[in-house]
Formats: C-alpha cells, structure tokens, sequence
C-alpha cells in the first residue's frame, strides 16, 4: 500500500484516540498489516526497468506522504495532534524497511518481521485501482473526522 494512504489511515486513527497516544500508535501499525493484506499496486521488480519504476513511484510517494503528514499535524485539533503523530507513525513504522535499505543497505526490524511483512503483501500492477480509490476514501474521512472533531472538541461531545 502507498505510505500516503498508511498516513491518511494514521490520520483517521488519531482521531478516534485522541487522548492515547500508545494505543493510537499501536492502532497505526495493525492497521499497516491490514492494509497490505488487502490487494494493492505492486511493480514487478524482477522484470527490466521494475527497480526503477519503483523507485519513481517511492519518491513520489514518499514526498506525497511526507506533505500529508505535514499537513495532518498542522490542521488537527491541538488537543488530537499527540494521538494523530503517533498514529501516523504507527502506521508508517513498517515501510521503513524500504528506504533504510534503500540508503544504508540495512533492513531496521528482525527477519522474521521481514518475512511477515513480506508474507502478507497482495501485491501486483493491477492494484493501482485499489490504492487509489482507498486514498480518496481515507482522504475524505479524515476530513470529515477533523471537522466533526473541531465543532465537538476533544473529549468528543
């Protein structure tokens, strides 16, 4: 699953939690497992041209990610925005993996979490479809939990 739609998830998350910023992060991270259990984009890599064609994508990706995650600890409630970081890293703790390789050659968690992660991914080209539709969804949640969050206050009444 793209990291923006693990961030848009965080997002979302972090509303539901407001004043439990551990649960929230643990939240985050279980939904990262449940997003890529389900079908998403995926490149071949073993094909010519695969590594770089996921690359271009990471980099957008990441940048898209990045500016979410920017924009999310900006314009939720201050009360929210501990719970709504946490999230957010929670769920994009496990793709780590990807850029710490990527940079220094190392992947940062065990090997059998490697595996697991690896394990549950429902990759492939025809998952674009998926990725999109289920950012565009988590996008227009998360905007409507933080304007409900800002006309009920933090404590949800």
């Amino acid at each position: 699953m793209f990291v923006t739609n693990h961030v848009l998830a965080g997002v979302l998350i972090g509303q539901r939690f407001p004043r439990r910023p551990w649960a929230a992060f643990l939240a985050g991270c279980g939904s990262h497992l449940v997003m890529d259990a389900v079908p998403h984009w995926g490149c071949n890599l073993s094909v010519a041209g695969g590594p770089e064609r996921f690359l271009r994508a990471a980099r957008r990706d990441g940048v898209l990610g990045l500016a979410v995650m920017s924009a999310a600890a900006v314009a939720v409630e201050p009360e929210r925005r501990s719970a709504t970081l946490a999230a957010m890293a929670g769920a994009v703790l496990l793709d780590l993996d990807k850029p710490m390789e990527h940079f220094f050659g190392a992947h940062p968690f065990p090997d059998a979490v490697q595996w697991f992660h690896g394990w549950i991914q429902r990759e492939s080209p025809a998952g674009i479809r998926t990725e999109l539709a289920a950012g565009a969804a988590l996008a227009l949640a998360d905007t409507v939990a933080m304007l409900r969050a800002g006309r009920t206050g933090a404590d949800g009444r």
